[in-house]
């Protein structure tokens, strides 16, 4: 057995590695899709804040949770981290905030 074999083994194992991890169109449609399913939970949020009910939008931020939750990658965990701070400043009654929280989390994505 020669000593290249291994090394051979490697570079198939990395090769196939890579064509797994290839961006999938479909998939990259899919999260396009998500994100904006999620950005329009987030104007819902939004508007029953301005229109002062507190309790519709925290409904609305626990389906957008559970959206993102559904679906994790590394926008749903930036997503979810404001999601929970814009919770948090309802159920305080800072509304202000928790709207520029959403302003900013829409803004980014």
């Amino acid at each position: 057995m020669s000593k290249s074999t291994p090394i051979f083994a490697i570079v198939a194992a990395f090769a196939a590695a890579s064509a797994q991890a290839a961006t999938d169109p479909d998939e990259s449609a899919r999260r396009t899709e998500r994100r904006a399913m999620v950005n329009e939970q987030l104007r819902a949020v939004q508007v029953e804040l301005y229109c002062d009910h507190q309790d519709n939008a925290i409904h609305l931020i626990r389906d957008a949770r559970r959206m993102l939750m559904a679906h994790r990658d590394a926008d749903s965990v930036r997503d979810l981290r404001q999601l929970d701070k814009v919770s948090w400043q309802v159920r305080h009654g800072d509304t202000v905030q928790a709207i520029a929280t959403l302003e900013s989390t829409r803004r980014e994505a």
